[in-house]
């Protein structure tokens, strides 16, 4: 029996398949890399253009964007321009390699952006959605409900005050022409009387005005003025609307509710009344009022902050992937800087010089 041959065990190296290699082929002569830049670059500009219009229609301009739309536009903007991004550090990781390691540069810069896009793209995704769910519960038509609700009892609570004041004023001008027929305003009792009139109405500034003969106003008796208010100027002002046969004259300011009426409009004598904004909580009309009008700046600029939010979302995820790709640029030099030595060193060799020494990294590796 014959003994069998020797067999030669020998190692064979891996090749991709043949479709493979020949899609391959057919990319680099068709340069799909550049058509792949041209696609990025159009998606980017159409969906910056979208976005454009879309962040400044004029219908309901003061209104967030419906969250489907917000991550549509997002999403249609870092996509392309992430796409971008990376073929642009793959066309500087083959500048930089010199044709030499090339492939293992374009491999490092693929796979740092992908790990870095990936994970970029779900938060902000998120991130947007998040944004887009709290601005749409704190702008939507409830929220706005419960705002104009609370600006209209505020406001009915004021204009309640108004009438209050104007009522008070009536009776307590009524009650002050019989007190001056029995009691003149040099008796010292009338302050005792003109105080309980004023405390028992919640008045919190009175004054007894009287019209000269020349048309002008001076002041009789006051109680409980401050110095930043002048009953005169606001007398002068209503005497013409008494003189025309109104009952009363109120007018109301963030600081005070004033009336005017006539104690003896044949006399000329008139009594002021002010309630300020200390007495109770008539100062929570102001207060609805300021928190209305800062939710009404805030609606009005929602859209802003919401294309502000975006912008900056976008830029921060553009920002990572760039710095992902600086630092794949980075490393891929390090790793073949020892290799294109050595193959530098060894055509020196070849030429004859024996001599050369290399200095480089000491270790395991």
């Amino acid at each position: 029996m014959d003994d069998p041959s020797p067999r030669t065990l020998g190692l064979t190296h891996w090749q991709p398949p043949r479709w493979w290699r020949r899609f391959v082929i057919a990319a680099r002569r068709a340069n799909v890399f550049l058509w792949l830049e041209l696609v990025s670059i159009a998606a980017l500009v159409g969906s910056v253009i979208a976005t454009y219009f879309a962040f400044n229609r004029t219908a309901a301009s003061d209104g967030f964007l419906p969250t489907m739309q917000v991550s549509v536009l997002l999403m249609a903007t870092l996509v392309p321009a992430m796409a971008l991004l990376v073929l642009v550090g793959r066309r500087l990781a083959l500048r930089r390699a010199a044709g030499s390691t090339a492939r293992l540069h374009v491999r490092l810069v693929f796979f740092f952006s992908m790990v870095a896009a990936l994970p970029t793209l779900l938060v902000a995704g998120f991130a947007a959605f998040l944004f887009q769910t709290g601005g749409d519960f704190w702008f939507s038509d409830d929220s706005r409900g419960v705002m104009e609700n609370a600006n209209a009892l505020a406001q009915n609570y004021y204009d309640a005050n108004q009438r209050d004041v104007e009522q008070n004023t009536i009776t307590m001008a009524t009650d002050m022409r019989d007190i001056l027929v029995r009691v003149p305003i040099t008796d010292p009792d009338f302050p005792d009387f003109y105080a309980y009139q004023a405390q028992a109405r919640e008045i919190s500034e009175s004054a007894v005005l009287q019209r000269m003969p020349d048309g002008s106003l001076r002041t009789a008796a006051i109680l409980n003025l401050t110095e930043d208010n002048s009953p005169l100027e606001f007398s002068r002002a209503a005497l013409p609307r008494l003189d025309q046969g109104e009952f009363a004259v109120v007018a109301g300011s963030p600081e005070r509710i004033e009336a005017l009426v006539a104690i003896d409009p044949d006399s000329g004598v008139f009594l002021y009344n002010a309630r300020t904004t200390e007495e109770k909580m008539f100062n929570s009309w102001a207060r609805a009022q300021s928190i209305v009008t800062a939710y009404g700046r805030l609606t009005s600029s929602a859209r802003t902050l919401q294309l502000r939010f975006n912008i900056a979302l976008v830029t921060v995820s553009l920002l990572l992937v760039g710095v992902a790709i600086w630092f794949a640029l980075r490393f891929a030099d390090r790793q073949v800087e020892p290799l294109t030595d050595l193959v530098a060193a060894a055509r020196k060799v070849g030429q004859g010089n024996f001599a050369l020494r290399l200095e480089g990294r000491t270790g395991a590796d």
